[in-house]
């Protein structure tokens, strides 16, 4: 009886800690359009990962569009190093702003 009630409880952890941890990365639908310079050149990520850094080059800077299901969290350094210059909500955008690197969070 006792191995059939630890049996149970392994079991119950196991389903617990499978359901509790998703097994692949989310990504935000939808796509996030920034411009880098000279030029004043577009530039798209198309569903991008949640909680990944996305290094943009030397830098962006002009209009940018998070037209994704994740809030957009811009930095002045790449790989998403220094401080956040502008968090740009689902489905907003915004003029002038300088960055380095972006990560997606919903």
């Amino acid at each position: 009886m006792k191995i059939v009630g630890r049996a149970l409880v392994a079991a119950g952890a196991a389903m617990v800690l499978v359901a509790g941890f998703p097994l692949s990365a989310q990504a935000a639908s939808g796509t996030f359009i920034y411009h880098t310079q000279p030029g004043d050149i577009p530039r798209f990520l198309n569903s991008p990962e949640d909680g990944r850094c996305y290094t943009v080059g030397t830098s962006a800077d002009g209009e940018v569009q998070n037209n994704t299901t994740a809030q957009a969290q811009l930095f002045v350094g790449g790989r998403c190093r220094g401080d956040a210059v502008w968090t740009l909500p689902p489905g907003e955008s915004a003029s002038e702003i300088e960055f380095a690197s972006v990560m997606f969070e919903r």
